[in-house]
């Protein structure tokens, strides 16, 4: 491939660190959901806590539910696990296959980014946490404290509650409302009813609305992320309820049993925001992948975690928490120069004259 096809020498360098990034990241995504397992059913206390039975929490909408009866707690942390794993499996697929981003960014730079969410996770998750930790310290300056969650003292119990909220949370946050909305949006703006029923996708749609609401919003020629930008290719409709449940997502960490504090409420706000845009451009899995990320991924990075049960990954995992942060920093900058350079080019951009009429009148 020669350097006209890749471009300048700065966007070729930019790919080979991004990539470089991207895959030492992916990879310890898998080797921390390993580790998870590991951690769960090959430690003494944590084959002793899989065991045992426990009534958990089911979210129904936003934060109504109910308990479930006494369920086995290794059968219940291995169907989480599972999930997780079918996530990686289709993050890797949807919407433009990860190895095909991949490729096609190789020699196109960067631009690709954002076709795959597996590829772009690395950078998305990175800004959420930068943009989150900027939140809660600034908030600390000026006195509104962010507080702790409230969980277990036993580590295993603790792990368990962590992994085991992505994925009710986002049911009933993010799946459940949008999802519903994504349904009635699609059937009725979409194409007409008569080419939906004349081709047998109906049902196809309706699931697709559900757990891939890009695909939905293509099948029923609707606007969309992949062809129309995350501005254009997000409804109002959909932007209105992306602001409502990040909303409701923030004032839940507030209610009991919680023991956060009001400062919660902002970063909260901003993380949800960004789960729920998520699910929209790119499906069921990138919401619940990016809520791994803050519970599960980051619970092995906690020091007294390591140092008690792996204290031989205690250097990789500190050399890509930095890397992570950097990451995070440079996204922000890049996105702001790059924001600033189109405003003000579509500020330069002189206004079109009006038509002249082909024929003058008399």
């Amino acid at each position: 491939m020669n350097t006209e096809q890749r471009g300048s020498p700065a966007k070729n360098l930019a790919f080979t660190s991004y990539s470089l990034v991207t895959l030492v990241t992916v990879a310890s995504y898998l080797f921390v959901h390993l580790l998870g397992y590991g951690f769960f059913f090959l430690t003494p206390e944590g084959l002793v806590l899989s065991m045992r039975s426990f009534s958990f929490p089911v979210l129904i909408l936003f934060v109504s539910g109910f308990n479930t009866p006494d369920l086995s707690v290794g059968a219940v942390f291995l169907f989480v696990w599972i999930l997780y794993g079918l996530c990686f499996i289709v993050a890797w697929k949807w919407r433009k296959a990860f190895h095909a981003a991949f490729k096609k960014s190789a020699s196109k730079g960067l631009h690709d980014v954002f076709s795959n969410f597996l590829f772009a996770m690395p950078l998305l998750s990175s800004m959420v946490l930068t943009a989150a930790l900027a939140i809660i310290y600034s908030q600390s300056a000026v006195g509104i404290e962010t507080g702790v969650p409230q969980l277990p003292s036993d580590p295993h119990e603790a792990f368990l509650d962590l992994a085991y909220a992505p994925v009710i949370e986002e049911v009933a946050f993010r799946l459940v409302p949008i999802g519903i909305l994504m349904v009635v949006y699609v059937f009725a703006l979409g194409k007409p009813m008569k080419e939906l029923s004349a081709s047998g996708n109906r049902l196809k749609l309706f699931s697709l609305a559900l757990f891939y609401p890009e695909g939905a919003k293509k099948m029923a020629g609707l606007p969309n992320v992949d062809e129309h930008g995350i501005l254009k290719g997000i409804s109002s409709l959909e932007w209105l309820m992306i602001a409502v449940t990040s909303v409701i997502f923030g004032l839940a960490h507030l209610l009991p049993p919680n023991t956060w504090e009001v400062g919660k409420i902002t970063s909260a706000f901003v993380q949800g925001g960004f789960f729920a845009v998520a699910y929209v451009a790119y499906g069921f899995e990138a919401p619940i992948l990016l809520h791994w990320y803050f519970n599960y991924y980051f619970y092995f990075f906690d020091p007294a975690i390591a140092e008690g049960f792996f204290p031989t990954t205690i250097g990789v995992l500190s050399i890509i928490e930095i890397m992570l942060l950097m990451l995070g920093i440079v996204g922000w900058v890049v996105f702001t120069v790059v924001g600033l350079h189109k405003l003000m080019q579509s500020r330069k951009q002189p206004s079109q004259p009006p038509l002249q009429p082909l024929i003058s009148p008399s």
